[in-house]
């Protein structure tokens, strides 16, 4: 196992000072040095003193939501290239690179950092997870290149180039040449240190290609990993413009001037500089000087910006050190193989069968439990029939017949189903990448509705919220739990109502919840059956009752009033 010492002298040598980093530092205080020339430092402190609070809060807000879809960016690179373990394992390791990224420089110091830990982490093949690298950046780089034409376009089209006419070029010759230098050294800088082993412009190119190739061959895919990545550009750019916002109390021609945003932001990517400091002052004041606004206040919003940066990356070294903490406690888990499935079931003969045929073609499921409650139908011969392992329980709860199946499950992972939910092949896979991140201890799938009606759209997305906003997992996304920490709570609880949320509020307490990256299917008949507009007042009511404490048995008997269900 790498540790981290070796893992930075891999990437930097023999030691984390070097000529490249230390030519970065001599960069940005040189070009510092050249700002305050021509700022004066008491207009400058004035204008960051009188810097409107919201807008910099609003600007740290956006940073954070931009380091998470360029986490989301990255986890759809790394299932591309089959090395990705679950969504929040990938944001969590982009948070890491974010403090590596402003430690070493640039961007590729923080791929290869976040790289290399993820392999660790998570026991990936490290040469695949390195693999994911360039596509996430080439889906970057069409991001950018996508964000900035609309904004040259809006530009255009607002008439905000011919502006530029009026404007006397003497007065940004100088920072104009400043520009033009940064270009020059970085230029220099990339033939100098670049590989002996090979041209880094064919390293760049075949990366291109590589990444070009996967996004061709995964179309869908290759669309949402666009998305998200013009999402991700879009929050970066507004990060600075929130900031400009901060320190110019007049109003400013957004529209004229959108252009000059995504350039400034480029110009400071350049891994020139300490984290793209004064490089980005000096193409805030060359751009923003075009259309009127003073050099203290281009220079202002400039360091706010690296400001904001700068707390992400604090924030980023807390989260690293929280994960090494918790990947050393996690280090004698047991590793998860096999999977005992577990369905409670109760005159489910009509769609018990397809359930069972979806899981017989799951190769890492061990066992198959199914639970009757005393089932008027063919439910126990169609489950015997398959081979399963039938267990009597009393229809009392689903939460007891969970309870039941799965005390008697052998598997290292146990996975609680519904009778009318279906599994994808690739679902037993994505269990198992899921927990081999150590610090999860259960959670589920990614959820849509077989034949969806319209108003049972955006199953996903509800997954989503109902995941990271109230961290838990619905019971119809097939909830898994690992074996061992399950008997350690005591259990699936045997309650008459909520026993996921109640699961879930256990598990929590043990470690993280994760989706895996699969997609179940499930049965609308419920919602068919009571109305969905009904079913979905009901439940919100039931779900506003439980937080407030009502007890579960009062809870069961107004559900069993108005919905009265089979099961």
């Amino acid at each position: 196992m790498m540790t981290i010492r070796k893992m930075m002298k891999w990437r930097a040598g023999t030691r984390w000072v070097s000529w490249p980093r230390l030519a970065g530092v001599a960069v940005t205080i040189v070009l510092f040095w050249l700002i305050f020339q021509k700022v004066d430092a008491r207009i400058l402190w004035g204008t960051l003193c009188a810097a409107h609070v919201p807008y910099i809060l609003t600007a740290l807000m956006l940073y954070g939501m931009a380091l998470v879809l360029g986490g989301i960016r990255w986890h759809l690179s790394l299932t591309a290239t089959g090395s990705a373990v679950h969504s929040g394992a990938s944001i969590r390791l982009l948070f890491i690179g974010h403090f590596y990224f402003v430690a070493l420089f640039g961007a590729a110091g923080g791929d290869v950092a976040k790289s290399l830990l993820y392999a660790r982490y998570f026991r990936r093949d490290l040469p695949q997870v390195i693999a994911a690298a360039p596509l996430d950046r080439m889906l970057g780089t069409i991001g950018a290149f996508l964000v900035a034409g609309l904004s040259f376009g809006l530009a255009f089209g607002t008439q905000g180039f011919q502006e530029l006419e009026v404007v006397r070029w003497d007065s940004v010759r100088g920072w104009w040449m400043v520009v033009g230098s940064v270009m020059v050294m970085a230029g220099v800088v990339a033939l100098v240190c670049r590989p002996r082993s090979e041209n880094p412009w064919k390293r760049g190119w075949r990366a291109f290609w590589l990444g070009g190739r996967a996004l061709m061959q995964r179309p869908v895919a290759g669309r949402k990993a666009i998305l998200v990545a013009i999402l991700h550009q879009l929050t970066v750019y507004a990060v600075f413009s929130a900031n400009l916002a901060a320190v110019r109390p007049e109003p400013l021609p957004w529209l004229e001037m959108a252009w000059t945003i995504p350039a400034i932001t480029m110009l400071s990517c350049f891994p020139v500089s300490f984290a793209g400091a004064g490089v980005r002052e000096v193409a805030a004041v060359t751009l923003l000087g075009l259309y009127g606004i003073p050099q203290e206040q281009a220079v202002a919003a400039a360091m706010l910006t690296l400001l904001v940066k700068l707390a992400w990356a604090l924030v980023g070294a807390g989260v690293f050190w929280k994960e090494e903490v918790r990947q050393a406690r996690g280090a004698s888990v047991t590793p998860v193989r096999s999977i005992s499935v577990v369905i409670p079931a109760y005159n489910e003969e009509q769609t018990l069968l397809r359930t069972l045929q979806h899981l017989q073609r799951i190769p890492e499921v061990s066992e198959i439990i199914v639970v009757d409650g005393g089932s008027l139908d063919r439910t126990r011969e169609v489950a015997e029939g398959l081979g399963c392992r039938v267990v009597r329980a009393d229809r009392a709860s689903r939460g007891a017949q969970l309870r039941e199946g799965a005390v008697q499950a052998k598997g290292d992972a146990v996975l609680l189903l519904h009778a009318d939910t279906w599994l994808p092949p690739d679902a037993g896979r994505a269990l198992l990448d899921c927990l081999s991140d150590t610090t999860v201890v259960g959670g589920g799938f990614w959820k849509v509705f077989e034949d969806t009606p319209m108003l049972l759209l955006g199953s996903r997305f509800k997954c989503a919220v109902r995941f990271w906003i109230w961290r838990r997992v619905a019971g119809d996304q097939a909830l898994f739990v690992r074996r061992d920490v399950l008997e350690s709570i005591g259990g699936v609880p045997a309650v008459p109502l909520m026993e996921e949320f109640e699961l879930c509020r256990m598990l929590r307490r043990r470690g993280h919840l994760a989706l895996a990256g699969a997609t179940v299917l499930t049965s609308a008949r419920r919602f068919n059956e009571f109305g969905i507009v009904r079913t979905y007042l009901l439940m919100g009511r039931i779900h506003a009752l439980y937080r407030l404490g009502t007890p579960l048995e009062e809870l069961r008997r107004q559900y069993e009033k108005r919905i009265r269900p089979e099961s």
